[in-house]
């Protein structure tokens, strides 16, 4: 059953996951980087020592982990649980994912969690901790560049193409290529959620949850995600696939839906 079971995980990841386009960094540098940030933050905030969290979160996240193997192979994966209210979770390159505990209380199943685990993982897997260190790198020689060219105008000329380049430089490339990746990232996940035997609807269950709970929405355009909306739209536009997969992988697993 377990080998019936990786095949079809194999195929499956193989037929879903193409690339999502190439990183700029070496990743041995970004994943070391990530690993010193996680580091850091360890000595920093409060490691949750709850064994009901820690069991849930380790049981959830291994499951899906093992499904991206495909695309993540020889990753050390860590997950931690920090204690903190946000309702939050996040990922950084080299395989190091935090949840708070303001997130375990929020969700009502493991499903739930499993679609904000997956889509943490998807981040990992589409190197997009990566392309945003290179995006920044971009965006920093481009400022440079525009000083070199502005170096005989006045104050004032300066001053203002800093303002200009600093609003375009959010406005046209740095948020949307956020509100690109977290789509890509929502996709991704919810497609591990359903190979590790989640129910991906969970995932628009937690998302109605969330928009319940947000009580400023900026406008999409001045925002890295995308709006509530657009997200459980987006989510529900690719439940019938991922229902496929789900009852699928219950299948291979031996499991019913």
């Amino acid at each position: 059953m377990k080998k019936l079971f990786n095949r079809f995980v194999f195929l499956a990841s193989s037929i879903l996951f193409s690339g999502c386009g190439a990183a700029i960094l070496p990743e041995e540098y970004v994943a070391s980087q990530g690993h010193n940030a996680f580091r850091q933050m360890k000595k920093q905030e409060k490691v949750s020592t709850n064994p009901k969290h820690n069991a849930m979160v380790k049981r959830i996240a291994k499951r899906v982990a093992e499904v991206s193997d495909i695309e993540l192979p020889k990753t050390e994966w860590e997950f931690v649980v920090f204690e903190n209210k946000a309702v939050n979770a996040f990922a950084l390159p080299g395989g190091k994912v935090g949840v708070y505990t303001g997130l375990i209380n929020l969700v009502d199943s493991d499903d739930e969690l499993a679609a904000v685990i997956g889509h943490e993982i998807a981040h990992v897997a589409c190197r997009h901790g990566n392309k945003r260190l290179s995006q920044g790198i971009g965006i920093a020689l481009g400022g440079v560049l525009l000083e070199n060219s502005m170096r005989d105008k006045d104050r004032s000329d300066r001053q203002a193409a800093r303002l200009g380049y600093g609003l375009g430089s959010q406005l046209l490339l740095a948020l949307p290529y956020g509100r690109k990746q977290e789509t890509e990232a929502d996709e991704r996940g919810l497609m591990y959620a359903a190979l590790a035997g989640y129910d991906p609807r969970a995932a628009v269950t937690f998302w109605k949850k969330m928009d319940k709970r947000s009580k400023v929405k900026p406008p999409e355009f001045l925002s890295t995600h995308p709006s509530p909306e657009n997200r459980i739209a987006f989510l529900e536009s690719k439940m019938d696939q991922a229902m496929r997969i789900y009852r699928q992988s219950k299948e291979a697993r031996g499991e019913s839906p």
